[in-house]
């Protein structure tokens, strides 16, 4: 598996019904099968997944690697294939998401003819009736090697970028020594913490990724918000302590993106611990808040923004919360 141009992650856990459909879209028909390395890492499944898995090993030796390691979350599954990974590039794919096939081959042509830190591929939103949605990178920012800081600039400020959409520098992420944090909405830490190593961005309208949207269990659903709402409260603390540490470090450009990713994780946060839909009557969600404003207390920037935040352009919530423990939408609930 030598001189392999893009190496492509597949974390697998309980995905018999989708497996197939995954690897058969990285593998079957794919003029440039050659030049892909194609890691499946079982998360300790209880079904058929890495039986599943294995026969693409099998038949294709040379592009097919298959780890079985036990239980441990979708970011070990990542971290452990970056750690195998010998592509230059290296994307993640999700067990019951696809690529589009065709566009791949041309995404492999592509890499061979690039030599930057991240490249943005555009995807389609797919969901249970096959119902697509595409979004689609501006024809002005693709086809063309930027500065991450002028992309940065002429795109507000803002990134952009869902982990669909991102394909790293293999050794970018090997040098820094970098470890997504092995929870749920793990994706959050991938697609920020890495930019402070990125010095160039290639943007292409290649549609690569299909997103598979509505399955039953999704982490962005609101049981899977409920079941796993300590997971993100850890990313989220994960990617402040990141601000704080390296905030000095970022160029102006980045400074300002990952504030904005920070100050929307956040908000996010604290409508998951405070609204009723989510969390907000559970007795421990009381003593998970003040942790998590004792930690954005430390920062003075992170506190005055998050006071700032308004609901119905009115209401600032967290701000209210803060000064009388008045729970906001409990109030607006009960309307």
């Amino acid at each position: 598996m030598n001189d392999k141009i893009l190496t492509i992650v597949i974390p697998a856990y309980n995905m018999e019904q989708y497996i197939i459909r995954c690897l058969e879209s990285v593998t079957v028909n794919i003029r440039g099968i050659d030049d892909l390395e194609i890691i499946v890492v079982n998360d300790g499944s209880k079904d058929r997944t890495l039986e599943l898995a294995q026969t693409f090993a099998v038949k294709y030796p040379q592009s097919v690697r298959v780890i079985d390691k036990p239980n441990g979350g979708w970011g070990t599954g990542i971290n452990r294939g970056i750690d195998e990974a010998t592509g230059k590039y290296l994307k993640t794919l999700d067990s019951d998401d696809w690529f589009d096939s065709h566009n791949l081959d041309e995404f492999i042509n592509l890499l061979k003819q690039l030599d930057v830190d991240m490249v943005l591929t555009s995807l389609s939103e797919v969901n249970q009736e096959g119902f697509v949605r595409e979004k689609i990178y501006p024809e002005n920012f693709c086809g063309k090697e930027m500065q991450i800081d002028d992309y940065l600039i002429q795109n507000n400020y803002c990134m952009g970028a869902p982990i669909h959409s991102i394909t790293y520098r293999t050794s970018l992420l090997k040098n820094s020594g970098f470890r997504v944090c092995d929870r749920f909405y793990g994706d959050l830490d991938y697609i920020i913490t890495p930019l402070i190593h990125v010095n160039t961005v290639y943007l292409s309208t290649l549609n690569i990724y299909q997103y598979f949207i509505g399955r039953e269990g999704q982490s962005i659903s609101i049981e899977g918000y409920n079941a796993h709402i300590d997971d993100y409260l850890e990313v989220c603390k994960k990617t402040v302590k990141f601000w704080i540490d390296y905030k000095k470090s970022f160029s102006q450009p980045l400074f300002h993106c990952i504030l904005k990713s920070v100050v929307d994780r956040i908000e996010w946060a604290y409508m998951l611990l405070l609204s009723p839909l989510y969390s907000g009557n559970k007795p421990e969600s009381k003593y998970k808040l003040r942790q998590l404003d004792h930690l954005i207390k430390t920062d003075r920037m992170l506190y005055s923004l998050t006071n700032k935040i308004k609901v119905k352009k009115i209401i600032p919530w967290i701000y209210v919360w803060r000064k009388t423990r008045i729970n906001v939408f409990k109030l607006i609930n009960k309307k």
